[in-house]
């Protein structure tokens, strides 16, 4: 697989850039349910856990990855509330070193080892640390204040009407300047150096820049970005207009209660061993980055882990993968809802079938 040839020795994503509030109104988790979820951040693999299910498997071919989420597992079960916003980065603190210190005992020897050499990581906030975080860091700090003012940004997220919101974009946000840079860091050649690694471009024949930038306009343009989190990170580098699913003090004490039933496997899906019936499967984009005949052994592989009526959920960014093009076994689900993470092309809800 591509995988392969990419680079997985360190913290690629701090923070899942799926919405895992989407995702989970469409696979409508149930209590009891077996879950296999991608690793990533850990945000969304730990998210399901707000619904009790019996088990919460994530897998990762990335170990950094997997440090990371086990960090943010036993942060949430050995520290209160506020503690974790403030140990994860969401709100400042002075005292994430003696926080960490807390969790160490706790941890793997491996996660341990690997953040007690990168002790800088957790004093500036672990959610900050991965390389696609720094891309937008970058581009929040030298790019944006070339393009708009401080004011103009703030003024993004003001709520607004449908209509108010696109005379905004159209009048301010949307000049000539704002069109070239956006084009110009967002294309392939950039992002390839600055935020996802170039081998995970191989299967794309589609102008990536332009793709994007038509999706970020259609979102910014609507009326959905004054509450979008995720755009709040990425051009202001905060989440002040809300939290991520697994943060959200509504969801916090169920997925404490809950957090032993989650737990991380080093691998590729086709490790999952056989007839493991999960329930509910989040596989975020991994497709696009293999050629057809490898997504075929993928599709094939799911359905021998698969239960009976299971949802699997998916997104495509830059290629189209689509499991029922691949075996008639799966059925596409209707979706519904507003995904907040807008420059993914299409997200999938598909149903196994016996």
């Amino acid at each position: 697989m591509t995988q392969k040839s990419a680079d997985f020795t360190f913290i690629r994503y701090a923070n899942c850039w799926e919405d895992a509030a989407y995702m989970l109104h469409n696979l409508k988790p149930l209590p009891g349910e077996r879950v296999l979820s991608i690793a990533s951040a850990g945000d969304n693999s730990l998210a399901f856990l707000a619904f009790d299910p019996e088990q919460v498997l994530a897998f990762d071919i990335n170990p950094a990855q997997l440090y990371l989420s086990e960090l943010k597992q036993m942060a949430i079960k050995h520290l209160e509330y506020g503690e974790v916003l403030a140990f994860l980065g969401f709100s400042p603190s002075a005292d994430r070193p003696a926080l960490f210190r807390r969790i160490q005992p706790f941890l793997s020897s491996e996660a341990a080892h690997y953040f007690s050499q990168r002790t800088q990581m957790i004093s500036d906030g672990i959610i900050h640390a991965g390389k696609f975080e720094r891309y937008f860091s970058i581009f929040r700090r030298w790019v944006l204040p070339l393009l708009h003012t401080r004011k103009e940004t703030d003024q993004l997220f003001k709520e607004k009407d449908a209509g108010a919101q696109q005379h905004f974009y159209a009048d301010v946000w949307d000049n000539a300047r704002w069109g070239f840079m956006f084009r110009l860091f967002f294309s392939e050649f950039v992002m390839g150096r600055l935020g996802r690694d170039p081998a995970f471009f191989r299967q794309v024949d589609t102008p990536v820049a332009e793709a994007i930038y038509q999706r970020a306009a259609r979102h910014l343009a609507s009326s959905h970005v004054s509450g979008n989190h995720f755009l709040d990170y990425q051009l202001r580098g905060s989440f002040s207009v809300g939290l991520p699913f697994y943060m959200r003090p509504e969801h916090f004490g169920n997925i404490k209660n809950n957090i032993d039933r989650i737990s991380w496997v080093r691998g590729y899906l086709t490790d999952i061993p056989g007839q493991q019936a999960f329930n509910l499967i989040n596989l975020s984009n991994i497709f696009e980055y293999m050629d057809a005949d490898q997504f075929k052994v993928q599709a094939e592989h799911l359905k021998n882990i698969s239960s009976k009526n299971a949802r699997i959920a998916y997104w495509n960014l830059l290629v189209d993968r689509s499991l029922p093009t691949a075996d008639p076994c799966f059925k596409a689900r209707v979706v519904s809802g507003t995904d907040l993470c807008f420059f993914y092309k299409s997200f999938h809800s598909d149903q196994f079938e016996l």
